[in-house]
């Protein structure tokens, strides 16, 4: 989905805001004059999300931060391993476990501190969790999933945010549980991308232990498949099965002609008007039609 104005401004306020340091500072005033250059010179074509490593690298350079969310993921990792235990019997113990952790784990998208400030995202997440069995996934879209995961032979997961990933962890356990035969992995990004889950975090709240874990070879924070690596372009394209989490991977995938299912929140107002949909929507969706299969 190619960025337009919206995306700009909404790329040029939450860099202003991570780089704030107070009034006439030399390093954000430096910092934001690079932003507005890695937007001029973005391709046309690309997603928002192509624009976050020139950010990541600027922010480096003028702050000397390796890391600008390295404690927000730290902390966001921290937050849900200590829930999870309260969690886990909700989806082991519901009537369908793979259904109730896809909703868990569209829950999880809900950890995007490129949202939410980190005083609101407790409260906010709370709450989302004690709506979660409530709410819904889409009959349709659910029924063609579990008939494509009877026959799947691999199957793949695109993760999205720290915090968000111990809530997949939940379904990878029931997938694990109900498919023993399938070759399931989940993808994590190349390397910084804001908030957004890498390897080290995969190895701290165990992923790893759980299912083999590969990485995009990028570091945008969405699959732009182009400039991700040949290793994590053809663990996607040989899957039976892509699911992909957060509203990045969708802007990046959609319209890749793939067999992909997008689970995530809708948090962007340009989103949800081009799917016409609330902002905050629970979605879960596949672009193919049944008989494109």
């Amino acid at each position: 989905m190619q960025f337009d104005a919206q995306c700009i401004a909404c790329l040029v306020n939450r860099q202003f805001e991570l780089s704030d340091r107070g009034p006439n500072d030399p390093a954000s005033f430096a910092f934001m004059r690079e932003v507005l250059q890695e937007i001029l010179d973005a391709p046309e074509g690309v997603a928002a999300a192509y624009m976050i490593p020139g950010f990541t690298a600027a922010f480096q350079k003028h702050f000397g931060t390796a890391d600008p969310y390295e404690k927000i993921k730290r902390d966001a990792n921290d937050h849900v391993l200590s829930i999870l235990p309260s969690v886990r019997p909700l989806v082991e113990q519901a009537p369908d476990p793979i259904e109730m952790a896809l909703k868990f784990a569209r829950t999880g998208n809900l950890l995007d501190f490129a949202v939410l400030s980190a005083e609101t995202i407790d409260r906010e997440l709370k709450k989302a969790i004690a709506e979660t069995p409530d709410s819904s996934l889409d009959p349709d879209t659910y029924r063609r999933f579990r008939a494509e995961l009877a026959h799947a032979k691999r199957m793949i997961i695109i993760g999205d945010n720290a915090g968000e990933i111990v809530f997949d962890m939940l379904l990878a356990e029931q997938l694990k549980k109900a498919y023993p035969d399938l070759d399931l992995s989940y993808a994590v990004r190349g390397g910084i991308a804001q908030n957004d889950a890498t390897r080290a975090d995969a190895a701290y709240v165990g992923m790893d232990k759980l299912i083999p874990v590969i990485d995009s070879g990028s570091s945008i924070p969405g699959a732009e498949l182009a400039h991700c690596s040949e290793h994590f372009r053809n663990a996607v394209e040989q899957a039976d099965l892509v699911l992909a989490k957060g509203q990045a991977n969708f802007e990046c995938l959609s319209g890749c002609s793939l067999n992909i299912y997008y689970l995530f929140l809708c948090k962007c107002a340009r989103l949800a008007k081009i799917i016409d949909v609330p902002l905050m929507t629970r979605m879960f969706i596949c672009e193919k039609a049944p008989s494109a299969r």
